[in-house]
């Protein structure tokens, strides 16, 4: 599940997918903004959710707007943050990742930090900490080698899943 304004977090979410699949665990990936409200009967065996940092935490109705204006891949419907608030009571022992995208700044903030606090008190269980892929700027696109880690980030998540450790 991820939510995407410049292409960027979507690119991340496409390959961490792929590493989870380089270890046969079956994947689907979803932008939030497409998918239904979230039920969960046939729970997946990992949650993987992520989105891009803005203004040092989760996308708002604001700052999605403000993306808007320069951006032409923008998630539609609501995002992550809204999603996620519709997950009380949802994900009670549900094994969780998450990831962002975010500037390579100590005082970047962290949409991941903030997806892991927000599913932790519904109920998830985070496997591994939160995870940050980096861009080199609001539009200018993920820094060299941030898909090839994502993948490997995917692959260790797959390995540690098909362990029976999640």
């Amino acid at each position: 599940m991820f939510e995407s304004m410049y292409g960027s977090t979507a690119a991340i979410a496409e390959a961490v997918a792929s590493g989870l699949a380089d270890v046969r665990v079956a994947t689907t990936v979803c932008e939030v903004g497409l998918a239904a409200a979230p039920r969960f009967h046939d729970r997946p065996a990992l949650l993987v959710v992520g989105a891009p940092t803005h203004q040092r935490g989760l996308p708002s109705a604001r700052t999605r707007e403000m993306a808007r204006e320069d951006a032409t891949t923008v998630s539609p419907g609501e995002g992550v943050r809204e999603w996620l608030d519709e997950l009380v009571g949802r994900v009670e022992g549900q094994h969780v990742a998450v990831f962002d995208t975010s500037v390579s700044s100590r005082f970047a903030g962290s949409a991941a930090s903030a997806i892991s606090k927000r599913l932790t008190r519904a109920g998830g269980r985070l496997v591994v900490p939160p995870e940050s892929f980096f861009v080199g700027g609001r539009t200018s696109g993920l820094l060299p080698d941030e898909l090839e880690r994502a993948r490997s980030w995917g692959h260790s998540l797959a390995l540690f899943a098909t362990a029976g450790s999640v």
